[in-house]
């Protein structure tokens, strides 16, 4: 069901209506069929593996639960010498379980991430199948880890694993974060329908006026013939490429949280603004913000923590000193996590050299900081002035763009053409002759600078503090839906439309 469909817009409003006027304890029901129904109507093919996952997992965690209560009660009634024993029986058994069912959840997901690989005709990857599997992985780790009770209504579970406006692309949320909202007490709330609208029209603007926009230069830069293509022009369309990729993604979760927002339903921030990052690891905690915990609670802490990383961190602090010792095992762990991450978008060597690019960099940021501190003591650079800190914003946004030449490679040898094309043959010239023979006329790059300049105009509100929405309202009521009727036009007039449009080909439903 497209997001920007009529069909879907009745579907909410009758959604909305049926919340609001159900009795608070049956509202649950009402986004569980609402989330079944839109997830059927959007790819019914999808049904059974997100029931079985469902199930599957919720049966794992119950056992998870029951283990845990024998540990918490029943062992403190027995003999201490035998205490320890039966603790560590039990808890073998739960690590059984949860290495079985996370084998079964994640070769599931593997087989329809590299079905391209072994068959002509590839398999269509479920619906969101990558947010709800990691999703549901990370309330089972909760419960194995006791940290989380057990949901025992398979119903309820169903829903916390379902909830529609979160299902394609995200967020990725937590047990705790989600659960009690859903099932929590609701008024109706015509501020709250009235915010989640602004931050839906926010994100549609995002995704048609913008990213829709970018995409046409980005696909014809490299559909042409990159021996061809001046190096200016292929930077230039990685560079709209990025940007093509944050109004697409980030457009898509203001729209869904804005969808939730009106159920009276707050979903996890997801971006935060990432190009004002001003180091790689700041990016990435801009970026993807729920993927990123998520990764780093149930990836990284593990691994870096585990005995083998300990002993490897005290053999080289005994060999290079503390801060060897302290970064080179965190520094392992971010190249084996980043290469995970690189391969969940797609299992090809391409996205595995993403993987490396992104991990090694931060590796060795932190390894060689040091050298770097004393470079700037040396040099006396003055590190908390303007023209420094949009240095280093810069230097990360080339960091990022360089690391999207792997992502966007269909092959090493149109990698290779690419960078040498870049490197080699850049041609300034063609940015000003060739620009308007990829995809875009004059108007169109008008139309995309200045969607651009808002979008720019309004982060840097947001950096500095300001909540645009909240300062929106203050103003008189006639401003209010002034701005918003200007949006709904803008949006209507410029966005891009037509033969093969699909609104609800969101770049991340794909993963």
């Amino acid at each position: 069901m497209n997001l920007l469909s009529l069909s879907f817009f009745c579907f909410l409003l009758m959604l909305l209506a049926c919340y609001y006027l159900m009795p608070h304890r049956y509202r649950w029901i009402v986004l569980l069929a609402g989330s079944y129904l839109f997830y059927a109507a959007s790819s019914l093919r999808s049904v059974p593996l997100l029931l079985f996952t469902t199930v599957w997992t919720y049966a794992a965690a119950r056992k998870l639960g029951a283990y845990n209560r024998v540990i918490r009660e029943e062992l403190k009634q027995i003999d201490k010498s035998l205490r320890k024993e039966k603790k560590e029986a039990i808890n073998r058994k739960k690590k059984r379980i949860v290495a079985v069912t996370l084998v079964v959840n994640v070769s599931v997901l593997f087989f329809f991430k590299t079905s391209y690989l072994w068959k002509e005709a590839p398999l269509l990857l479920p619906l969101g199948i990558s947010f709800y599997t990691f999703q549901t992985i990370g309330y089972l780790i909760d419960v194995y880890r006791a940290q989380i009770e057990p949901e025992q209504n398979l119903l309820h579970y169903a829903l916390f694993a379902s909830y529609f406006p979160q299902i394609i692309q995200g967020p990725i949320h937590r047990y705790r974060q989600l659960v009690p909202q859903l099932f929590g007490e609701r008024r109706f709330s015509l501020r709250e329908i009235k915010l989640g609208f602004w931050l839906f029209l926010w994100g549609m603007f995002k995704k048609i006026v913008i990213s829709e926009r970018a995409a046409i230069f980005v696909s014809h830069v490299l559909g042409s013939d990159l021996q061809e293509t001046p190096g200016a022009m292929l930077l230039l369309g990685v560079f709209v490429f990025n940007l093509q990729l944050y109004t697409d993604f980030s457009g898509g979760i203001d729209m869904v949280s804005g969808i939730s927002q009106m159920f009276g339903i707050t979903l996890a921030e997801n971006f935060r603004r990432p190009f004002f990052a001003r180091t790689l690891g700041e990016y990435w905690h801009r970026w993807h913000i729920t993927l990123g915990t998520w990764i780093k609670d149930y990836v990284f802490y593990p691994i870096a923590m585990s005995r083998t990383f300990g002993r490897l961190g005290k053999k080289a602090k005994d060999r290079f000193g503390n801060h060897i010792g302290r970064t080179l095992p965190a520094g392992i762990t971010s190249v084996i996590t980043f290469i995970l991450i690189g391969l969940w978008h797609d299992v090809t060597g391409y996205y595995f050299l993403y993987g490396i690019w992104h991990g090694m960099l931060m590796a060795l940021s932190n390894l060689c900081e040091p050298l770097f501190q004393r470079f700037r003591t040396c040099f006396q650079v003055r590190t908390e002035c303007l023209s420094y800190r949009w240095m280093q914003r810069l230097r990360t946004f080339m960091i990022v763009t360089v690391g999207e030449y792997f992502s966007l490679a269909t092959g090493m040898a149109a990698l290779g053409i690419m960078f040498r094309q870049t490197l080699l043959h850049f041609e300034y010239s063609s940015l000003f002759l060739g620009i308007l023979n990829y995809g875009l006329d004059g108007k169109d790059w008008l139309v995309l600078a200045a969607g651009v300049l808002v979008l720019v105009c309004i982060s840097m509100k947001q950096e500095s503090g300001v909540r645009i929405r909240e300062a929106l309202e203050r103003q008189n009521l006639y401003f209010q839906w002034l701005m918003v009727l200007g949006v709904i036009l803008v949006t209507a007039v410029f966005g891009v439309y037509g033969p093969g449009y699909d609104a609800s080909a969101f770049i991340y439903g794909g993963f």
